[in-house]
């Protein structure tokens, strides 16, 4: 038996205790990283276009884990009045829009987030995944899981499909072609982190290697940013000159450590891009 299926087997039985509603087939079985980068490669379903801005002065906001339920409680909503008071162009959405999947999950979480009236991308994360027909109800709502979009020939947000906690041989050689391109400052938005932190903590990328590979490719090519979310909480940590943030401060329960709902804000003015937390009062 692969290690994979026996922690999945496991799990289940964990879950028939506390009557969650994920389908543990669909987790074993489900297309894997490589399945959907490759997917995603073909052009089907097709990436999300540019948002329309000021080339010279917008704002977009990044969160992750709004984490809907069946109960629809969430925190758009507020959102939404911080993003008319403030402005805000447009959002990006870090995975786990939904907790279980389930199909009043997957059509509250698209209302909601339709509602808050500006243009926003969404990548995948793990929660999403937890049905039987998570991936193809992802690309019918949100399109692929990793695209890039360069917004008002500044910035290029590359979004990358770390739903299973890892990368894969196929993504990690698209994103290097991505990176190549100089002309952009470039901000990488995924649901995963790769540090989280001082201290290692199992809510990151799966590989060590990886997580190396990784942090080399944004050196070498200067990324601004790697904006993630999974752990419920706010950090932000410089490594070798790129911004790391974990940002996955929008789930409707409390945050795993730290305090404050809320968002990171960016701002592109003057030619040039700066960042803040923004907490809900």
């Amino acid at each position: 038996m692969s290690s994979r299926r026996a922690a999945i087997l496991c799990l289940a039985g964990l879950l028939a205790l506390c009557a969650c509603e994920w389908d543990i087939w669909a987790m074993a079985t489900r297309p894997t990283v490589e399945d959907r980068v490759r997917e995603n490669l073909t052009g089907e379903p097709p990436a999300p276009g540019p948002v329309p801005v000021d080339p010279d002065s917008f704002q977009f906001a990044v969160f992750g884990d709004p984490q809907i339920e069946h109960d629809n409680v969430n925190n758009l909503g507020r959102f939404k009045q911080d993003a008319a008071t403030r402005g805000i162009d447009f959002f990006c959405v870090l995975g786990d829009l939904t907790n279980d999947a389930t199909t009043d999950e997957v059509d509250s979480v698209k209302l909601d987030l339709d509602r808050v009236g500006i243009p926003y991308y969404a990548t995948i994360g793990n929660h999403d995944l937890f049905q039987a027909d998570g991936w193809e109800r992802f690309k019918q709502s949100y399109g692929p899981s990793c695209f890039p979009v360069v917004i008002a020939d500044r910035i290029k947000l590359i979004f990358l499909d770390t739903a299973d906690g890892t990368i894969g041989p196929t993504q990690f050689a698209w994103l290097e072609s991505e990176l190549q391109d100089s002309r952009f400052v470039k901000i990488i938005l995924t649901h995963y982190p790769i540090y989280d932190g001082e201290e290692p903590i199992m809510w990151r990328l799966a590989s060590p290697v990886e997580r190396v590979k990784l942090q080399s490719l944004l050196e070498k090519y200067g990324v601004y940013a790697w904006c993630a979310g999974h752990t419920h909480a706010w950090r932000h940590a410089v490594v070798d000159g790129v911004n790391h943030f974990t940002c996955g401060t929008m789930p409707p329960g409390a945050l795993n450590y730290g305090s404050g709902k809320g968002y990171l804000l960016f701002t592109f003015a003057h030619d040039s891009l700066s960042w803040q937390r923004v907490v809900f009062e």
